[in-house]
């Protein structure tokens, strides 16, 4: 109620008067939709902010949100991105709160200066909203039986990697060395393949969803992708194989 006051007061100030007979009830409807984004700038939260056009990932504040002109405003962010950000370039916003999450992606309207620190401003979706933070439950994968996966590269490399997780949504593998440019969000890899056994093996294509290079104990790049064109049957028969796997001493809450 406190943030719904708040906000009504800093928009009646600066409404124009052609606006002023604007239903409250709309107002507070639009309020009550970017609730969780007035509570994180409220709270002083820091925030997950994913370049998609380079997968880097920085944090950043909330510093306002006007509901007027359909757009919130960011802090600087760190570190501080490797490439000039140009209005159009599309971020992806990210927040986790207790095993759920706020996620959308937006374009960047316009940078600016305020002092002597870079604010961005980006669109403000049509609604945002938590949700559970994973589909399909994970499980961790052993180093002493690792799981080999055969995975293409988007430059249709072909790259060896070992599984870390795995769920039926997707999987956590590592390459040797450094591949980070051949990466971006959402970057789609052509070929994902693993097996159990030779009589369940798995074929499909998979998106990259998150990524870092490591240097130690070994240079390697840590890589996060999604299933995107697995068969329906075959990924309830991956699920059906990790529930058999799956004890409460190595699985990661949802």
């Amino acid at each position: 109620m406190a943030i719904l006051q708040a906000v009504l007061q800093k928009l009646s100030r600066k409404t124009p008067p052609a606006t002023i007979d604007e239903p409250v009830n709309d107002l507070a409807d639009r309020i009550n939709r970017y609730a969780p984004l007035f509570a994180l700038q409220e709270q002083k939260q820091f925030i997950e902010v994913v370049s998609e056009s380079t997968g880097e990932v920085y944090q950043s504040m909330i510093l306002a949100i006007d509901l007027m002109d359909g757009s919130m405003q960011l802090d600087e962010f760190f570190p501080n991105p490797s490439h000039e950000c140009k209005p159009g370039e599309h971020f992806t916003v990210r927040h986790h709160n207790r095993g759920q999450l706020l996620t959308f992606t937006t374009p960047l309207r316009s940078v600016h200066l305020g002092m002597d620190a870079p604010i961005y401003t980006l669109v403000l979706p049509e609604a945002v909203g938590y949700r559970q933070r994973r589909v399909y439950p994970r499980i961790n994968l052993s180093q002493q039986q690792p799981l080999t996966v055969r995975v293409q590269s988007p430059w249709r490399t072909p790259w060896y990697a070992t599984a870390r997780n795995l769920s039926a949504g997707g999987m956590r593998i590592t390459v040797g060395g450094n591949v980070m440019e051949q990466l971006h969000h959402g970057a789609l890899l052509p070929l994902c393949e693993f097996e159990f056994g030779p009589e369940f093996k798995i074929r499909c294509q998979a998106k990259a969803r998150s990524f870092r290079f490591i240097r130690r104990p070994y240079r390697h790049t840590e890589i996060s992708i999604e299933f995107s064109d697995m068969a329906p049957a075959q990924r309830l028969q991956l699920q059906q194989f990790i529930n058999s796997l799956t004890e409460p001493d190595n699985t990661q809450a949802a």
